[in-house]
């Protein structure tokens, strides 16, 4: 390989890096809102008050959110990895690891989420068929007030310690925009501080990776065309 030919390669290389984190981050950020919209109603009844017939009501919906959670976190894990491959020498190790860190706990959280609210479809799917008897009332709100404190209280907040670190890498290596660094500060800290007090939050994290992602795209679409390369 000569050497105009390998230059070649690995602009076209650094070209396909970043439309694939872009596309990774609309694919996660879309599937999060469908999954926000479905469950929003539910969000608004009392743990207290959810009965296994409104359970059963909603199996539908909680059975489509169960399908699309998986997708999601493999979306914003790669989503994830490419952005710090992205870093690759001017990447500091301390942030690094508490941006990937961050990303995975926040992954695991949501799977939690996800697994308890598929135990609890379960549950009550058996104790329609008559095979168990152990859906009480306590066990029921148990289970949702613990779903809502994961996905309401250390989600957010992880998502808040993920998007601090990146907007640090970001300042720091001036990859990204000073406005969008600024604005990732922002709003980090309001997820650290104040996560649990706004329903809301949980879908300013989604938007917040897909502003990241349209403007990576967008970047992503001018060095195409400035490098003269196919897309």
């Amino acid at each position: 390989m000569t050497v105009s030919e390998k230059n070649e390669y690995l602009i076209q290389r650094e070209l396909r890096s970043p439309r694939a984190a872009a596309v990774a981050g609309i694919v996660y950020s879309i599937l999060m809102f469908i999954i926000m919209i479905l469950t929003r109603r539910a969000g608004n009844v009392q743990p207290q008050d959810v009965t296994r017939e409104i359970l059963e009501t909603w199996s539908g919906t909680f059975s489509l959110v169960l399908i699309m959670m998986p997708f999601a976190g493999i979306a914003f894990l790669w989503f994830t990895g490419i952005i710090r491959d992205r870093l690759r020498d001017r990447e500091d190790r301390f942030f690094a690891t508490i941006f990937f860190g961050s990303g995975i706990i926040y992954v695991l959280l949501i799977y939690l989420w996800s697994a308890i609210l598929g135990t609890i479809m379960r549950t009550t799917t058996l104790e329609t068929l008559g095979e168990v008897n152990l859906l009480s009332s306590d066990i029921l709100t148990f289970g949702v007030i613990l779903m809502n404190e994961i996905n309401g209280n250390f989600a957010v907040r992880m998502s808040g310690v993920y998007m601090s670190a990146v907007g640090t890498m970001w300042n720091r290596t001036k990859l990204m925009p000073r406005w969008l660094a600024l604005m990732t500060y922002i709003l980090a800290a309001g997820f650290l501080v104040a996560a649990d007090r706004f329903r809301e939050a949980r879908l300013i994290f989604p938007a917040w990776v897909l502003v990241v992602s349209v403007y990576i795209l967008i970047l992503n679409y001018r060095r195409t065309h400035d490098h003269g390369v196919e897309p």
